[in-house]
């Protein structure tokens, strides 16, 4: 059969061979010149391919070339401009003066050629938004999505996975797309702080991946991440479902990012090719199954494989399809398959279920249009702390006037904040406190404190949201010899910090007030 072509490449012969790429279909065939072209041969030609020179092609008057090729309306110079302009001649493909063989290998080559290039490229794309472009692209989303109303969610913080999953399940909770109120159960008869302009929310929102991921009984952990578990109630409730609308809203209302799940989870998610992913026994939850994995995969002799392919007996005959008996040669299949099968496979209603709810708000469409965003959901491969910098960072100081008899005073406290900063990054504050007799509560309490927990204390969120803080977080200063305790107002992300001769002083009494005002917050700074 003869396919259809373009102008640049008229077809005059019966199909050869032919090589067929992701991006381009290489035929070797019998073929007659057009007419308007002819083939002349120059030691300098202007033209040369990739690897090998072409030849140059004069237009003739097509009274001057027999052959049964007829004309088409466009005439040589429109067709010798479209080649410029980014037409393809068929010596872009093969060297004219190649033989078939020759021709064929060469088309093999550039074709694996361009299939390898093409995966590097699509992973480097991944990594071109910096976190400004990625918040920005969220927040102008989070901007369309979100609308102007409130819907009303009272939450208990000692049971937060139960009260939140009762909320999400009524359809017109869910159908609406207005912006979270907040209201702690706990907080109902207290007026300081518990009007929700941005704090409470945060707050839950923090809580609520917590509870996802170590309280909904919906995923396990494996070394690259959270998967989800299998749980016949969950799909029947659609509880999956529920998940992915409570990340969607997180996400885009200003939460710290859910970035759990495993970048696995991830792949399918975003096409749906579930063996076309790169799965390893690192991506099993199952630590005794990704041990027997582990050992076939690195199984070196007939002996060794055999070993391990006997700690796999219990399950390895209950999955129809995998390859038996096992070899050197399909140990690599078997442990693919096997591995997709217990990662994605079994749990694909699972999937199912957490892609629809991933619609909510259209993040999911977002983050197939926008690969780099993925990051709002994928575990990092290596995750770190929020440290003392960004915090300090983030708290920009809101001083007084300079050449004020306050400023210098203030510059001293924000010294001495961020040495507290950097004493808790590096876990120093008992050895600064040292002169006090600790309790074992708050002994306990310095040896898990980190800076997340002065974020959270601040803003009720331990890490930057997708879409940022608004208003942006500040460190300010309150002249008052009544009061030492340092003050976070959540709402408006602001640390007050009071500045007197006792929080002044160059002893340990600014670190230790803020030590108690942490334990006193637990509710915000327990991360």
């Amino acid at each position: 059969m003869k396919p259809n072509v373009t102008l640049n490449f008229p077809w005059g012969g019966k199909e050869v061979s032919s090589v067929c790429s992701n991006t381009c279909l290489y035929i070797m065939a019998e073929m007659e010149m057009p007419t308007q072209h002819r083939v002349f041969d120059t030691d300098d030609s202007d033209f040369e391919s990739p690897t090998f020179q072409s030849r140059d092609l004069e237009t003739l008057e097509q009274s001057n070339v027999d052959g049964p090729y007829e004309p088409m309306e466009a005439d040589a110079t429109n067709r010798e401009h479209e080649t410029e302009q980014g037409g393809t001649r068929f010596s872009d493909f093969i060297p004219l003066d190649f033989e078939e063989e020759e021709a064929v290998e060469e088309a093999i080559r550039r074709s694996l050629e361009e299939e390898t290039v093409q995966v590097p490229q699509e992973s480097r794309s991944i990594k071109t938004l910096t976190t400004e472009e990625i918040t920005g692209i969220v927040k102008a989303h989070s901007e369309m999505v979100v609308t102007e109303g409130f819907r009303s969610i009272i939450v208990s913080r000692r049971n937060v996975w139960t009260s939140a999953i009762r909320q999400f399940r009524r359809p017109r909770f869910v159908e609406s797309t207005d912006m979270l109120y907040v209201t702690f159960a706990s907080d109902e008869n207290t007026t300081e702080d518990a009007e929700d302009l941005g704090g409470p929310r945060r707050e839950f929102f923090r809580l609520l991946v917590k509870a996802i991921f170590q309280e909904s009984g919906a995923f396990e952990e494996s070394p690259n991440g959270f998967i989800p578990r299998l749980n016949v109630s969950h799909v029947q409730n659609r509880v999956y479902r529920t998940i992915g609308q409570m990340m969607s809203t997180i996400i885009v209302q200003g939460g710290e990012c859910p970035a759990l799940l495993s970048s696995v989870v991830l792949d399918y998610l975003l096409t749906g090719r579930m063996f076309d992913i790169r799965v390893s026994p690192e991506d099993v939850a199952d630590v005794e199954l990704r041990d027997s994995l582990k050992t076939i995969d690195q199984a070196t002799t007939d002996d060794d494989l055999q070993r391990a392919i006997e700690s796999c007996e219990s399950w390895r005959y209950q999955i129809e399809g995998l390859p038996n008996p096992v070899t050197m040669d399909n140990k690599d299949a078997f442990v693919k398959n096997a591995i997709i099968f217990h990662v994605l496979l079994q749990q694909k209603s699972c999937y199912d279920q957490l892609a629809e709810g991933l619609e909510c708000y259209e993040l999911l469409p977002l983050l197939k249009e926008n690969l780099p965003l993925r990051v709002l959901l994928e575990m990092p491969k290596v995750r770190s702390d929020l440290t003392a910098d960004v915090v300090a960072a983030l708290l920009k100081p809101s001083y007084s006037l300079l050449g004020s008899n306050k400023r210098p005073k203030e510059e001293l406290m924000v010294v001495k904040f961020r040495d507290f900063l950097n004493s808790v990054q590096e876990r120093e504050v008992e050895e600064c406190l040292h002169g006090r007799t600790l309790t074992e509560a708050e002994k306990t309490f310095l040896r898990n404190l980190n800076p997340g927990h002065i974020l959270a204390f601040v803003t009720g969120s331990s890490r930057v949201p997708a879409v940022g803080f608004q208003p942006s977080p500040k460190l300010s200063f309150v002249h008052n010899e009544n009061k030492d305790l340092p003050v976070a107002h959540t709402c408006s992300n602001e640390l007050e910090i009071f500045v007197n001769s006792k929080n002044l002083a160059d002893n340990d009494e600014f670190e230790y007030n803020f030590l108690v005002a942490l334990m006193n917050g637990a509710n915000f700074s327990a991360v």
